[in-house]
């Protein structure tokens, strides 16, 4: 007959047995697996509040406004161009695109003038502002840590002239587009004076017309343009020269989206990616002008 008294716990096989921290531990190691995989699987950021996601006016409108400096377009035609329409900068465009997809937004560019993007950022015209600005203090807009201007460039000038240092530069002129980041720190730390272009092809043809000393530009463009028969007659300068620093900005207040655009900018340098664009621009620069020089464009 069977019996109902209690099982004696010393007469269990001692694998048997499953402590109470045992069981406990293991349900937290579970717990813990079921969060890692729902973050993984891009739960985590659905429950957050919409004024904790970065650009969370963007999204309520459904595309990213970035406030870009503008440039001529059509950028190709050689001879008169028709200065009144306007493009975005390529660089700038590039970056704000990227910067756009990562938010899984699109892009609309507002094409201002760099004070004018900060005016834009602090109405609220514009979500981000990628137009060369310098880091300055400033209560209704916030500033990305880290500088998204990157690289090295390069002095280039006539093979048999009298230039031969960078100090040689002092008061002459320089030529090199609006907001190049080498050039304007150039002619700060050598006391030239820069004649900006509104297209980068417009600063190569004038330097070629002889209208300045040097052409200052990043190492991808001088290193392009050396490559061309035509730019056999020149030389680059000893040395190279750090680009001004220029920060990605946007609105004062919006934590989540200044911390975004720093994780961005961390990945674009970690993967080399700025690189990447600014060669890509040199390359276009480079065939531009090539195609210039033979004539291949409309006048």
């Amino acid at each position: 007959m069977a019996s109902n008294a209690p099982l004696d716990a010393s007469a269990v096989p001692r694998r048997l047995r499953w402590p109470a921290t045992t069981l406990t531990a293991t349900l937290a190691l579970v717990a813990l697996l079921a969060l890692l995989a729902w973050v993984l699987n891009g739960d985590l950021p659905r429950t957050l509040p919409e004024s904790d996601r970065p650009f969370a006016a963007a999204a309520a409108r459904g595309v990213l406004i970035v406030a870009v400096p503008p440039r001529p377009a059509p950028t190709l035609y050689v001879g008169k161009v028709d200065r009144t329409a306007r493009s975005p900068d390529p660089f700038a465009a590039a970056l704000a695109s990227d910067l756009a997809r990562r938010a899984g937004l699109p892009v609309q560019f507002l094409l201002v003038e760099p004070a004018a993007a900060r005016a834009a950022l602090q109405s609220g015209k514009a979500d981000a502002a990628i137009a060369g600005l310098g880091f300055s203090p400033d209560a209704r807009v916030a500033f990305a840590p880290a500088s998204y201007s990157s690289g090295r460039g390069m002095a280039l000038v006539l093979g048999h002239g009298t230039v031969r240092t960078w100090r040689d530069l002092r008061g002459r002129a320089i030529c090199a587009s609006q907001g190049n980041p080498y050039a304007q720190r150039a002619a700060r730390e050598y006391h030239a004076n820069m004649h900006g272009f509104d297209r980068p092809l417009d600063a190569l043809l004038a330097f070629q017309a002889g209208d300045c000393a040097a052409l200052v530009d990043d190492e991808f463009v001088i290193e392009a343009l050396l490559k061309q028969a035509d730019w056999s007659y020149y030389r680059p300068l000893p040395g190279t020269i750090a680009a001004q620093a220029a920060f990605i900005a946007t609105r004062a207040g919006d934590a989540a989206s200044a911390v975004f655009v720093g994780d961005t900018l961390t990945a674009w340098r970690r993967s080399r990616w700025l690189a990447t664009v600014r060669k890509d621009q040199a390359i276009n620069l480079a065939f531009d002008m090539f195609n210039a020089e033979n004539d291949l464009y409309c006048h």
